[in-house]
């Protein structure tokens, strides 16, 4: 009997802790708990007492019989296991909407692939975080990272990327974003795209570049292969004057790879094509003698400094 006392104090215990953050199916099974027995509300009762969380004197008895006619609760349910479970029915009335956005996440040199009820597709490069939308399927922000995303058009319900305070909208296309920091690249393989489509309305068609940088409002637009776009997939990266830092910053997205540049290293400017074969102390070196940069191990990582002596 002792064995069936404890664990109906534990289940008390664990109903008190978890009514922050119950569903509503959660809270039905809450009242469900209740009425099966006297004992499970006298435990209720006693939980909630010692914790001093909640006063009697705010859930008078009466309120129970006038808000719920047509429930018939167990004499022996009162005081706060019947108020409770009064504000389990009441719930659904008073508590907000819960939010329908959520967040999807890939660690450094993971991939995932998301494929929308709408028919889209987004396929997702490591460390890339984008917040969805349940009500909004066709709303995307990207916070972090890179993505290619294949679009179904529907001009009654174009799809719109958000990252930042810069907005990408779709005309039917399969393009590619990443986002390092303040700055945003566009790359567009078929189809075109508006950027900031309520301000400068710049389209971009294939083969057309865009990089923004927030911090210091410039855009710059450049023209590529259509086929290098989303490159990263099969693990080409082509750069066009971007920064070192930036280049391994994508290095480490794809692979996971950590690289440290010393030196004033990670300013200089890159323009190229890199193969990355996804093993590091193959690409790292190759990268290293590339660049006219001495490298070094240290643990898991790798530290590159500008030299004008043969890599190591």
């Amino acid at each position: 009997m002792q064995g069936d006392e404890s664990t109906i104090i534990d289940q008390a215990i664990e109903w008190h802790l978890r009514q922050t953050e119950m569903s509503d199916q959660d809270w039905e099974s809450f009242v469900t708990w209740l009425e099966i027995s006297p004992a499970h509300a006298s435990a209720y009762d006693s939980v909630v007492m010692q914790e001093h969380l909640i006063d009697r004197t705010d859930f008078p008895i009466e309120v129970v019989r006038r808000e719920l006619p047509a429930r018939r609760w167990p004499w022996a349910v009162g005081g706060i296991a019947a108020a409770a479970a009064a504000v389990a029915v009441l719930m659904p009335l008073v508590t907000p909407a819960r939010p329908s956005t959520y967040d999807v996440a890939t660690r450094a040199g993971e991939r995932r692939t998301l494929q929308l009820a709408d028919g889209s597709r987004i396929e997702m490069s490591g460390d890339t975080r984008l917040r969805l939308d349940h009500n909004q399927p066709r709303l995307v922000d990207l916070e972090r990272g890179e993505a290619t995303l294949h679009v179904r058009h529907d001009p009654a319900n174009p799809f719109t990327v958000t990252s930042g305070d810069l907005t990408v909208r779709d005309l039917g296309t399969v393009f590619n974003l990443a986002r390092d920091g303040d700055r945003l690249a566009v790359e567009v393989s078929s189809g075109s795209v508006l950027f900031q489509p309520d301000r400068e309305s710049v389209e971009l068609a294939p083969g057309d570049a865009l990089i923004v940088r927030e911090d210091s409002h410039t855009m710059t637009r450049a023209k590529i292969s259509p086929a290098s776009v989303g490159g990263w997939r099969t693990g080409t990266l082509s750069f066009d004057g971007e920064p070192l830092g930036s280049v391994f910053a994508s290095i480490h997205r794809l692979n996971a790879t950590q690289v440290v540049l010393e030196g004033g290293l990670s300013q200089r400017p890159f323009t190229g094509m890199v193969k990355l074969t996804g093993a590091a102390d193959r690409d790292i070196p190759h990268l290293a003698a590339l660049i006219g940069a001495t490298w070094r191990r240290d643990g898991d990582r790798w530290i590159l400094a500008s030299s004008t002596a043969p890599s190591r």
